[in-house]
């Protein structure tokens, strides 16, 4: 058994009990009744480096700010506290032939007075697009700018130059100063070509037509056949450029400019130019009588029961080439241009030198933005696009001979093409702009003028007792062809005139579409070509006097 030393002591229960209930009353919150430790000199060191890093960085950020950086720190500020506001310079006004105002200013506002007649003609205002300002065209966001026609084909012009002013601020934003930097320079003002009386005058009649008879939209072009001058252009579904957000989402299509846009085929006012290939490649006298019983026959060599059939619109008998023209023969052209019996034709390559030789298939280079360049098919096109029949058989020529198949064009084309049979054989290169300088053109080499002259004499006799009677006896003489293109299954067509007047002096040529109308409709295009040359009559001598 093991005794307790002397200098140990055994803890009873009792004492224990009676520390944990800290009789002396210490306060153990303040430390009372523990034994104080001095703090070593480590801790004063530890702080001590902690005070002097701490006081290094704040030194370091002050002189970061103040020196270092002090320079572009006090730029930004004086940007926040001075501000340059860019001066937009009042855009240049649109003025028409006479001097009569088409768009114009106020209040930072552009402002259009002649509303849907003269839209695609002239265009539109809008803010640059996203891409405009990633691709660096444009800088300021703000800035207006122009949206198709005459705004966006000249809007260098018409802008001017931007000024500037330098605006000092206070916290608030409130305007303490302001100080012209750069005044603005204003824009040019351009005089066109267009007539906007007679542009509102084709725009109504086009309208009109289309409205009433149940086309779905269409197109006209009125130029000068001298200088190229455009003195209406004219697309029908239309919109307002005072207010072109609503019409964003519309069906029609109401921004589509189809004048320079639209591409529709020919239908018979190609048969002037095919009369006049068919005559400079020798193919035909302009005498020559080809028989139309109402259809040409073509053989199969394969199956002889079975042969192609093209059927005419009537039986014309026995017809030269001027009353071909005048009466719209298609068994006339089916022989001239593609070939039947004893004469050759004129054949498709043929053909397609000639509608390039009249600008078909290639762009006019009309000053507005937007035109389409068309196309004139050929055999190497068909083997391409269709590989079930690639093929080029007569029959297509045929189809081509009168403007059918997959033949497209423009009417401002049509109109340039109507004025190259008016002045010569001159290729006039339209435009929109009114010039001191004469306009581009280029002549149709080697044409003979017989035979231009006796397509214009066919073109005479339609007017007078043929298709194109119905702008006869407006007061004034004129050539015309009409034209009658099936789309689709045939129900619907497209209505055409081109011409052009005076004929023994012409000075005007027109081309004009209405489109997907009844073929059961027998009022198209002429009816709203009549309209307008008896306007031209009355208000408008210097153009319809011999």
């Amino acid at each position: 058994m093991a005794f307790p030393s002397a200098k140990t002591k055994d803890l009873e229960p009792d004492e224990i009990f009676l520390d944990s209930k800290n009789l002396p009353g210490f306060e153990q919150g303040r430390f009372e009744g523990r034994l104080e430790q001095p703090l070593s000199r480590k801790t004063f060191w530890y702080a001590g480096a902690i005070l002097l890093v701490t006081l290094a960085a704040l030194w370091y950020q002050a002189l970061r700010l103040q020196i270092l950086k002090g320079n572009d720190f006090r730029a930004r500020a004086d940007e926040n506290r001075l501000r340059v506001l860019a001066l937009w310079p009042a855009r240049g006004l649109i003025l028409d032939r006479n001097g009569k105002i088409l768009a114009s200013n106020s209040l930072e506002t552009r402002n259009y007075p002649w509303g849907e007649a003269a839209a695609h003609l002239l265009g539109y205002l809008g803010y640059p697009s996203e891409r405009d300002l990633t691709t660096g065209n444009f800088s300021e966001p703000d800035a207006m700018l122009g949206r198709t026609g005459t705004e966006e084909r000249y809007d260098s012009e018409l802008k001017g130059e931007a000024g500037s002013k330098l605006t000092e601020v206070d916290s608030s934003g409130k305007v303490l100063s302001e100080a012209v930097q750069k005044l603005p320079q204003s824009g040019r003002d351009l005089e066109l070509a267009v007539d906007a009386e007679l542009q509102e005058k084709t725009y109504e009649s086009i309208k009109d037509l289309i409205t009433r008879r149940g086309f779905k939209g269409g197109a006209a072009v009125i130029m000068d056949v001298r200088s190229g001058e455009i003195l209406s252009l004219a697309s029908y579904p239309s919109f307002d450029s005072n207010n072109v957000s609503k019409f964003l989402n519309d069906p029609s299509e109401p921004l589509f400019n189809r004048a320079i846009s639209g591409l529709y085929p020919a239908g018979s006012i190609i048969k002037p130019l095919i009369a006049l290939a068919a005559l400079e490649e020798k193919v035909v006298a302009p005498e020559k009588e080809i028989l139309s019983v109402g259809y040409l026959s073509l053989p199969n060599p394969f199956n002889p029961s079975q042969p192609s059939i093209f059927y005419d619109w009537k039986a014309h008998g026995w017809v030269d080439m001027r009353h071909a023209l005048a009466f719209s023969s298609n068994v006339y052209f089916y022989t001239v241009g593609g070939g039947f019996g004893e004469i050759k034709g004129l054949g498709v390559k043929k053909i397609q030198e000639w509608a390039k030789k009249f600008g078909l298939g290639e762009k006019t280079g009309i000053d507005l933005p937007g035109e389409k360049a068309g196309f004139v098919p050929g055999p190497e096109w068909k083997a391409e696009a269709n590989k079930e029949d690639p093929l080029w058989r007569v029959g297509d020529t045929y189809n081509l001979s009168i403007g059918q198949g997959n033949l497209q064009i423009t009417p401002l084309q049509m109109a340039v093409y109507a004025a190259a049979i008016a002045n010569g054989g001159k290729i006039l290169e339209p435009h929109i702009l009114k010039t001191t300088k004469e306009g581009k053109a280029r002549k149709v080499a080697n044409l003979d003028p017989a035979n231009l002259e006796v397509v214009r004499e066919g073109m005479r006799l339609a007017a007078q007792i043929g298709t194109a009677q119905s702008v006869g006896g407006a007061g004034v003489q004129v050539a015309g062809k009409t034209g009658t293109a099936e789309i689709g299954s045939g129900r619907r067509v497209n209505s055409w005139f081109i011409g052009f007047l005076p004929y023994e002096n012409p000075r005007i040529a027109m081309a004009i579409v209405l489109e997907g109308g009844l073929s059961a409709n027998l009022v198209g295009a002429p009816a709203a070509s009549r309209q307008i040359i008896e306007w031209l009559v009355q208000n408008r001598p210097e153009f319809t006097e011999p």
